[in-house]
This record gives C-alpha cells, structure tokens and sequence, in this order.
C-alpha cells in the first residue's frame, strides 16, 4: 500500500526527542514490520498550531492526485496542537478514503478500534470548538453591555477606528450621515412617494460627490447607532462611540 508519512518539530534546531529524524526512523520500522510501501516522509517545520503548513499542503495535494493509501504520524499531539486542526485533517483524509495511523499511540483508521479513537478526538474538537463560540460570544456580549460594538465585519459610515482600535466618529463622513438625515427628513414634508424621495436625496449626494445605494441609505436611517444606541440581541446600551444625529432627528426620520 502506498504509504506517507508526516512528521512534524517547531525548528530546526528541535533534534533531541522526538526530532524529524526519530520520527522519520519510527514510521519506517513501523512501514517495514507491516509490509508497508514508504514512498516519502513529508517533514513540517512549523508550529503545530497552524492549520495551513507546507507539508500538510504537500500531502493533501498526494492524496487529491490519488497517490497516498496510508498516511503514518508520530503521533496526533506531535503532528497537530489543536484538535480543531486534526479534525478537519481526519475527515479530508475520510473524504478521500485513505487511512491514518499513529505510529507511537497505535491507532489506525483501519481497525474498528481506531476509529472509536479518533473519533473521541474529533468530539473533542467539536467541544473545543463550542468552548472557542462561547467565549468569544461572552465576550461580545460583555461588550456590548458596555457600549461598544465588537460585532459587524465592517465599521459603520460616519465612524472609523483609532491606533486603538476604538471605533470613533469620522469628522468628515459624519457631515454625511447628518445631511443624509437633515435632507430626508425635509423631503418627507413634501407630497411625494418613498421612491421619489429617495431619489432626489441620491441625486443630492451625488451631486455633492458620494455615490450610495438607495438600500445604502434605508439601512442607515433605520440604524439606532447613529443616534447612540447600540444593540445586540436582546441587549440595549449607550454607546460608548458617540451618536452622529440627534434622538430627535431619528425619531423624524423613521414616524
């Protein structure tokens, strides 16, 4: 069976233990007892907390072109540091019907045992994974209690980050936003449907040099956050950023 094997040390300079060379020894005694056809021993020089390395790439692309029967490791804690990261491994390895084995641990995905085993390690994974979620969920929420927005992949128009990371109201986008406000709420004294208002408020700003999307522009008079309330879920706060409008004008804005 055409067999690979991975291992995997921090530098270069890692020779004692369980260096490249003991592990790449290891795993062709195990090739050799088992009859095994070792074709090559992919060696990771990188920190086993990346997902993404050159040699795990190098396999993958093996096994994509069909080459890789068995895949040999030192061991799973050797190889990967995080079970997030075996996990996904595992499964491309199951997608592609090729089997891994421990070596040192004596786990194979070829026996009924080892794949009790590493199925453990993958709802390990799945709790580590949900732990991670949680976390990073409190602390939103803890945020979010106090005002400050951690959520959204992008900062809002009218707001920009400092060399802190703070969000902060940008000076010149923020004249933006209040004529946006100013303008629409003086259209909606006019006799005229919601089409043509929004119109003639785009035909304004382009006028003046900003180009916006007619759903652009809804979006934001319906977002409380320009008048300084910020919410997430079921949580409602002041924000610690700052409102661009007045409640006033909001309220206007959205009868």
């Amino acid at each position: 069976m055409e067999t690979f094997g991975l291992a995997r040390v921090s530098s270069h300079i890692q020779t004692k233990g369980t260096g490249l060379e003991f592990q790449t020894k290891k795993m062709s005694q195990y090739a050799e007892l088992h009859d095994l056809e070792l074709v090559k021993v992919i060696q990771d020089v990188a920190s086993g907390a990346l997902e993404t390395r050159d040699g795990i790439e190098e396999i993958k692309s093996e096994v994509r072109n069909g080459n890789v029967e068995v895949i040999l490791i030192y061991n799973t804690s050797r190889c990967f540091r995080s079970m997030l990261h075996f996990a996904k491994f595992y499964e491309f390895l199951n997608e592609h019907n090729v089997a891994l084995i421990s070596v040192s641990e004596g786990i194979s995905s070829q026996t009924k045992e080892g794949q009790m085993m590493y199925g453990m390690m993958i709802s390990i994974a799945s709790y580590e994974k949900e732990i991670i979620k949680e976390r990073l969920m409190s602390g939103k929420i803890t945020k979010a209690q106090k005002g400050i927005r951690a959520f959204g992949s992008k900062v809002l128009f009218g707001y920009s980050k400092n060399s802190k990371g703070e969000i902060i109201i940008n000076s010149d986008e923020s004249k933006v936003v209040r004529f946006i406000f100013k303008k629409y709420a003086e259209l909606m004294k006019r006799d005229i449907s919601k089409t043509k208002k929004m119109q003639k408020l785009l035909k304004s700003l382009k006028s003046k040099g900003y180009s916006f999307k007619s759903y652009q522009i809804y979006n934001m008079l319906k977002n409380e956050f320009y008048k300084g309330v910020l919410k997430y879920g079921e949580i409602v706060s002041e924000s610690v950023s700052g409102g661009i409008i007045s409640t006033r004008l909001f309220n206007i804005v959205n009868a």
